[in-house]
């Protein structure tokens, strides 16, 4: 079990500890670090959130319906968006830009980025072959069509997905699960079929997702006939036979999408397709049983996906809003010795043979000032591991995206100086006008006479 994995004992403290709301979400996609996490909207938008700052980085606008898969390039550096108004799009996620830009024959249901080569991707339109996309190739040579019979594509399946297919691990293959209940392995090279798995049979078995472990040594299929199955990548057989078929035995329900925990892939979840409730099954890969289920609030669940580094869960329901889920760490302040163990209830201890023995403590002085003297490194970072294949170093990985600082716009010399005389001449005649108003007499008021004035208008009534 690795550090990113979390304990049996602390599943139960798996809770929503924050959430994110920016249209309405469908799809999501973590990239290798775990530091951005791409959104595809109902809106056509796709969004790359800053994990860290829980805030938008990065906005893109390219397609006109809905956004159905995102995928990202191995340095994380160029983005894949997948959509039904026909196209997918490759974006160069640093710039904002649009790199290029293809259409299909039908809507896109599902498109994934070749893990090493961030000029190739495979786009698997509704009710059709997967298409393998070469853009450092002319736009008339780019695509290539597997050969899949129309026998596997069209099936009385319920599904309306069609095929789904993605790269392996190291990008060498090809995985494409069919409506028929088959997962067929292709070259990538050489794009000739190299195998074919047998998953289930009947009338309701279409493979509905595929989807790999971190380390590569196992993938996981969701099919219609309830269950998901985790399968080898060395022999593509059952890893642990019936054990690693996981399903809910009591309400069996389907499964909207499922995943890998991090790390060593200790965990299974898959998120139910039941209406207006948000639950998502976790599962011990190797015993087989259900540890726990997780319960949201009463929203239907669209996509669910793991952090690649920290023991996360990010959860989309169908009202777009997407659902953080961490383990609620208890936090204690207390302090205490580096060896001391806070116990709940009494324990019976049996002490060691030399614990209270006489120890020399000149000794345990010269041991001490030994490390004392050491210098301590504090600006070395050690290399994160991610329990992937990914380990060698990556060129011009991007981990965090910069921040553009814009300068405020400088106002021209000439409407600046027009600007200050004009405010001098208001400031100027301001006091004039009120003086004038002030002299003005009223009209409608006549003004007073004098007294000698008084005096001959009296003499004037007497006489």
């Amino acid at each position: 079990m690795t550090w990113n994995d979390p304990s049996t004992q602390d599943l139960h403290l798996l809770v929503i500890k924050d959430f994110l709301e920016d249209g309405i979400a469908v799809t999501s996609a973590f990239n290798r670090k775990g530091s951005l996490l791409a959104v595809g909207c109902n809106d056509g938008r796709v969004l790359v959130w800053d994990f860290d700052t829980m805030g938008v980085a990065r906005v893109f606008t390219g397609h006109v319906q809905t956004v159905s898969a995102v995928s990202w390039s191995r340095n994380g550096r160029k983005l894949l968006s997948a959509s039904t108004d026909w196209h997918c799009i490759v974006w160069d996620v640093v710039k904002s830009e649009k790199i290029a830009s293809y259409k299909f024959e039908g809507p896109v249901m599902s498109a994934n980025m070749h893990p090493r080569n961030d000029t190739q991707f495979i786009a698997c339109p509704l009710m059709s072959s997967p298409i393998f996309v070469d853009t450092a190739k002319p736009e008339s040579q780019a695509k290539y069509v597997f050969d899949i019979s129309d026998e596997e594509i069209n099936s009385k399946s319920r599904s309306d997905q069609g095929v789904c297919a993605v790269f392996g691990q190291n990008g060498e293959k090809i995985y494409a699960g069919t409506p028929r209940g088959k997962i067929l392995i292709f070259d990538t090279k050489t794009k000739t079929q190299i195998k074919q798995v047998v998953v289930a049979t009947g009338s309701n078995c279409a493979i509905k997702s595929l989807a790999f472990s971190n380390n590569g040594d196992a993938y996981i299929v969701n099919a219609m006939d309830r269950s998901v199955r985790v399968y080898r990548t060395k022999d593509d057989e059952l890893e642990y036979g019936s054990t690693s078929k996981f399903q809910d035995v009591v309400n069996h329900v389907q499964w909207k999408t499922c995943c890998f925990s991090s790390g060593a892939a200790t965990y299974v979840i898959a998120g139910s397709a039941q209406e207006a409730q948000h639950k998502i099954y976790m599962w011990d890969r190797e015993g087989g049983h259900l540890l726990r289920i997780l319960e949201g609030p009463k929203e239907g669940l669209l996509d669910c996906t793991w952090h690649p580094g920290r023991a996360i869960i990010v959860s989309i329901s169908t009202y777009g809003i997407i659902y953080i889920w961490a383990v609620n760490a208890t936090e204690n302040w207390s302090a205490f010795a580096p060896d001391f163990k806070e116990l709940e209830d009494n324990e019976e201890y049996i002490e060691r043979e030399d614990e209270f023995d006489y120890v020399d403590e000149s000794k345990l002085r010269q041991e001490k000032a030994k490390y004392e003297d050491e210098d301590v490194d504090i600006l070395t970072v050690d290399e994160q591991s991610f329990g992937s294949s990914d380990e060698e170093p990556i060129e011009d990985e991007l981990i965090y995206l910069p921040v553009d600082v814009l300068a405020d716009a400088e106002p021209d010399e000439e409407d600046d100086a027009n600007q200050k005389k004009q405010q001098q001449d208001d400031f100027q005649e301001e006091p004039e006008t009120n003086d004038k108003k002030r002299k003005q007499p009223s009209s409608s008021k006549k003004p007073r006479a004098t007294k000698k004035e008084r005096k001959m208008s009296k003499k004037k009534s007497s006489g």
